[in-house]
């Protein structure tokens, strides 16, 4: 069972996960994220002196999320198709974006301008999706020309791009779909075509849980 402290810390990650989606960094008020925790301007303090210990925090659960990926793929019992893992990691973060508005906070800390438009909030699920790619590739999944850092710059970029039309047309409704035509455009550049076969791209359901299991 967790503390007080960890319950309170997760409370007000949570409530600035809210905030920060609805208003971004530059426009969440403190005094509104402190009401939505139910906590005290001191106990906000104690935990998070300044505003960017919060938008840290808010990164942090999404990298969270894109280590347990990198170490699945780097230490963890091989799945069936490694690139079929990497397509079903991506209809569970899509999810997850739907669900969690910690991970929604975290896409648009990383997407709009300010501080958090950087190179360290990509790290994460450029580290992540290149370890799957490099496992793919020594089980021989991917095609001779494919560099798996190349590709996971390409990758991210796509994913990242249509999340951002989604919300924009449609608040997200139908990302996952969205994700699968993604898919079905860019995975004939990178399997090999008897691996592309195999593959299943369609959205398997927003109950879905990818192994490892998104944030929780």
């Amino acid at each position: 069972m967790q503390d007080r402290a960890e319950q309170t810390v997760r409370r007000i990650v949570e409530a600035a996960g809210v905030v920060i989606d609805r208003d971004g960094y530059a426009g969440a008020a403190t005094p509104e994220i402190q009401r939505i925790a139910g906590v005290s301007r001191g106990g906000f303090a104690h935990h998070f002196p300044t505003k960017a210990d919060l938008g840290d925090a808010i990164l942090a659960r999404q990298h969270a999320y894109f280590r347990r990926v990198a170490e699945r793929a780097e230490s963890g019992p091989p799945p069936e198709l490694w690139l079929q893992a990497l397509v079903d990691i991506s209809f569970d973060y899509a999810y997850s974006i739907i669900r969690d508005p910690v991970m929604r906070a975290a896409v648009r800390l990383s997407t709009e301008p300010g501080p958090y438009q950087s190179a360290e909030s990509y790290a994460a699920p450029l580290s992540a999706v290149t370890s799957v790619l490099e496992s793919a590739r020594r089980a021989g999944e991917v095609q001779p020309h494919v560099d798996p850092a190349s590709a996971a710059l390409t990758l991210v970029g796509c994913f990242s791009g249509v999340q951002i039309v989604s919300l924009a047309l449609a608040d997200r409704e139908g990302l996952d779909r969205q994700v699968s035509a993604m898919w079905s455009v860019c995975m004939p550049g990178v399997a090999r075509p008897e691996v592309f076969t195999r593959l299943r791209l369609e959205p398997p359901g927003p109950g879905y849980r990818a192994d490892p299991p998104g944030p929780g």
